[in-house]
C-alpha cells in the first residue's frame, strides 16, 4: 500500500512518503504545497492530510492534487481544528477556520464516497454525549451549541471515486 502524508512537518506517518514546503521537516519531497504536487496521478492508496488545510490561502487546489494523485477507491484522511477550537487560534500561521459545513463543501469539489464525517470533542463532552448529538445534528451543533460545548477539530475520512 503507497500512502503519502500531505504536510507531514516533522509528524510523518509511518511507512508514509511525505510531502511538505519546509525544508526543516521529516518530507521526503519539499514543494510549494498549494501547486501541483511533483507526484504522477493515480499514484497512491491512502492519503493523509492533517492540520494543513488551515494554513493555506488555497485549500481547494490542495484537495484536487489530493484526488489527482489519488487512485480510484483511494482512502482520504482530512483533518482539521473546528473553528471553536482554542487550538484554530493558537497559530498565527492559521488562514481559515473550518466548520462542518465548509469542510463538508470543500471536500464536494472531488468525486467521492464518504466513509466516515466526524466533528471530534474534547472528553468532558464526550462523556456526556455532546458528541453524539454533534455529529447527528451537525449544523444545529454549529448553529446553536458549538459556542456552549466547543469541538476539538473535524475529521472526514473519504473514499476516492474516479472513472
Amino acid at each position: 500500500m503507497k500512502i503519502l502524508d500531505v504536510g507531514c512537518s516533522k509528524n510523518k506517518m509511518k511507512g508514509a512518503i511525505g510531502l511538505d514546503i519546509n525544508k526543516e521537516s521529516h518530507a521526503d519531497i519539499v514543494c510549494d504545497l498549494e501547486k501541483t504536487f511533483p507526484i504522477k496521478d493515480n499514484s497512491f492508496d491512502r492519503v493523509y492530510c492533517k492540520h494543513l488545510l488551515e494554513h493555506l490561502k488555497d485549500p481547494e487546489s490542495v484537495i484536487r492534487e489530493i484526488y489527482r494523485v489519488s487512485k480510484n477507491g483511494g482512502h482520504v484522511t482530512l483533518e482539521v481544528p473546528h473553528f471553536s477550537s482554542h487550538i484554530a487560534y493558537s497559530d498565527l500561521t492559521h488562514k481559515r477556520y473550518f466548520s462542518y459545513v465548509l469542510l463538508n463543501k470543500l471536500v464536494g469539489i472531488v468525486p467521492h464516497k464518504t466513509v466516515k464525517k466526524e466533528i471530534t470533542l474534547y472528553k468532558t463532552f464526550r462523556l456526556c454525549g455532546i458528541k453524539f448529538l454533534a455529529n447527528r445534528f451537525q449544523e444545529g451543533y454549529e448553529r446553536f451549541w458549538t459556542y456552549i460545548f466547543p469541538a476539538e477539530n473535524l475529521k472526514f475520512e473519504i473514499e476516492i471515486q474516479k472513472k
